[in-house]
């Protein structure tokens, strides 16, 4: 698990395995955006997992994404949640969804890619096989009309980045 901001996380596949380690870790909330479905519920100890299945090997609709966001924008918006993202791998979906929604908040897209890619090594948030400009906007329009004000701003606050060891 990559912790991304203060309130949202990504990373692989949720499983059953992984449960203990994810709540030891302070997350509330799954949100999976993989294929396949989910292994972990509520009964796992999470105040709610959800899904919205896609593919990540061709474009997002506009119907998928605004459901993605929405998604996610209810769950992060419960007071206290930890959101944690996850795909299969954690290196397509998750971090394109979780890119997605931080643009939709008012990050620069540029600033919200690096604060995944440095956070999550292999990350690569808004691969092109999903998602082009036209996603960008539709995230930033969707973001300014459904999500302002948001009820916590902490979402927003980059997770502090490991010490480097030089």
């Amino acid at each position: 698990m990559y912790r991304i901001t203060e309130c949202l996380s990504v990373g692989p596949f949720a499983l059953p395995e992984r449960a203990e380690k994810l709540r030891a870790m302070g997350v509330t909330h799954v949100l999976n955006v993989s294929d396949v479905q989910n292994q972990i519920s509520s009964a796992d100890g999470f105040a709610e997992v959800a899904e919205v299945p896609m593919s990540d090997s061709r474009r997002l609709s506009a119907f998928k994404l605004a459901f993605a966001l929405d998604t996610l924008h209810r769950l992060v918006s419960a007071p206290g949640a930890h959101v944690y993202v996850h795909c299969v791998m954690g290196q397509l979906r998750s971090p394109t969804i979780l890119w997605l929604y931080l643009v939709a908040l008012g990050i620069p897209p540029n600033d919200a890619r690096e604060w995944i890619e440095l956070r999550s090594p292999d990350a690569v948030a808004g691969h092109y096989r999903m998602v082009d400009t036209e996603h960008v906007l539709f995230a930033q329009k969707h973001g300014l009309a459904l999500f302002f004000p948001h009820p916590r701003p902490e979402v927003i606050v980059p997770f502090p980045l490991p010490d480097s060891e030089e």
